[in-house]
């Protein structure tokens, strides 16, 4: 797809949906950034076939979604850009902190990311290397007759996926909660940044 062809489907209808294929896919956060512009949530994520997948974005009629998609068509009709990049403050470094330029596009990723972690967990991950940690070990007992040096691999690959079944739920917490924070601060800023909502127009308030 065009990456010119994108901000047209997002024209207020309720529901839109892209389906990617093969290289088409790289696109996901990009579309995912041009829906958030004009008020669009990703809705779902649904791999149909191993080159195909869909996006499905619903239109928020919230105060603040409808304000951003207002913003965004009057920077638009200024000549300005579709999508920006924003300095915010990098959570959870204090006072000092530096300030990091994140794109709409970064924002993006790590919205999606936040998203398939609030729907999913990491259980299905802590499961799939718990698995693994044990396939090592029922390996190396099958090798235990045999080369010395394949036995210890064996061994040691089972003692670093048990290490890492134990770390994943914290390491994965606590980028939960840092990009979290940094999320909910980039939205507290833009919000911040523009007057009152105006009314949605006529269009926006009626589904698709």
């Amino acid at each position: 797809m065009k990456e010119a062809q994108i901000p047209g489907r997002f024209d207020g209808r309720g529901r839109v949906e892209f389906s990617l294929s093969g290289l088409e896919a790289g696109q996901s956060d990009m579309i995912t950034a041009v829906g958030f512009e004009f008020g669009y949530d990703l809705a779902a994520t649904e791999v149909r076939s191993r080159s195909t997948m869909s996006l499905v974005f619903v239109r928020n009629d919230s105060p603040t979604a409808r304000q951003r998609a207002a913003q965004t068509h009057d920077r638009l009709r200024a000549g300005g850009p579709l999508l920006m990049a924003w300095a915010v403050q990098v959570p959870g470094a204090g006072h000092t902190a530096p300030q990091t330029t994140l794109t709409a596009v970064e924002l993006a990723s790590k919205r999606r990311g936040l998203a398939a972690y609030e729907s999913n967990g990491i259980r299905g991950l802590v499961a799939l290397v718990s698995v693994l940690g044990v396939g090592c070990l029922v390996l190396a007992w099958a090798l235990r007759h045999g080369p010395v040096a394949a036995v210890v691999l064996a061994a040691l690959f089972a003692v670093a996926l048990a290490v890492l079944a134990a770390f994943v739920p914290s390491l994965t917490r606590r980028w939960y909660e840092k990009n979290r924070r940094l999320v909910d601060l980039y939205d507290q800023q833009r919000a911040g940044g523009v007057g009152p909502p105006p009314p949605p127009p006529g269009r926006f308030g009626q589904g698709g």
